[in-house]
């Protein structure tokens, strides 16, 4: 299957059971609103005793936003999962409990793949001592009431340090980003977590793939995703029907879209 006709297949996917869309629309309204309400009573400054309510409000709100994560998270494996074993399938059905342990999985390979990431800046920022050139700007400010006046030398080693590691930040995020598509792929079509975290047989399935295909594709979803987006936010100027609308409709339309389409790139590593 060439590009075109792969984002053609995805982007009709999503209308093959409206009732489903609509379900995973709900939840996403669901989720979004115990964040939100979660954050909103984060906020609320109240007595002793209204605290203790107010607590036990903001952890279920907490509990049930997260919940629901790992469902939205999981039922996007079983798309995958489905398209994987037959690329001709329907919209699989929602199945609870195990969507939830996919979401927590999800959740686990995605801190495997950016904890990398987040140590090798931690370590390259402790070797060009970004922290203890923050603490001696931080004190310098205290002391001349907020104005600097630390030489400009300093300053220029301090700033080039930052760009530096916000280059090989994003450098890195970009790679392993790239790296946890297809490990979610690969977690979908083994159901292995060990599996999903093998760095070398990932680089493998993208070899399969081809690079410059897989590049091509995921050019393709990021510009197709930008114009949903695009949509949407145009619809959302429409008070509370519009936010309704691309909560129920749009969000659930291009999880739906982006799981089929990593399902179908990843199938290409079989061919």
């Amino acid at each position: 299957m060439n590009i075109v006709e792969l984002f053609k297949d995805s982007l009709t996917y999503p209308t093959k059971n409206w009732n489903r869309l609509l379900i995973l629309g709900v939840l996403v309204i669901l989720s979004a609103i115990f964040y939100v309400l979660e954050a909103v009573l984060n906020t609320a400054g109240l007595s002793v005793i209204q605290s203790i309510g107010l607590n036990i409000v903001i952890i279920i709100s907490a509990i049930l936003a997260l919940v629901l994560g790992f469902i939205i998270s999981g039922y996007e494996v079983s798309i995958i999962r489905k398209t994987i074993e037959n690329s001709v399938s329907e919209i699989p059905a929602f199945e609870w409990v195990n969507n939830i342990v996919d979401g927590i999985k999800v959740l686990i390979l995605h801190i495997v793949y950016y904890i990398i990431p987040v140590a090798v800046i931690l370590v390259l920022a402790f070797v060009l001592n970004i922290f203890g050139s923050l603490a001696i700007i931080s004190a310098n400010i205290i002391e001349n009431n907020g104005i600097i006046t630390l030489s400009d030398a300093f300053l220029a080693s301090f700033g080039a340090s930052i760009l530096g590691i916000l280059i090989v930040a994003i450098i890195l995020f970009i790679i392993f980003s790239i790296l946890l598509i297809v490990a979610i792929a690969r977690l979908a079509e083994t159901n292995s977590l060990g599996k999903a975290s093998n760095f070398i047989e990932v680089f493998k399935k993208i070899s399969q793939i081809g690079w410059g295909n897989f590049i091509v594709w995921l050019i393709g979803l990021i510009l197709i995703s930008i114009v949903i987006g695009i949509i949407m936010s145009f619809i959302m100027i429409i008070p509370i029907v519009g936010v309704i609308i691309a909560y129920l409709f749009f969000v659930p339309y291009t999880i739906i879209f982006s799981s089929r389409a990593i399902g179908l790139i990843y199938n290409e590593s079989k061919e």
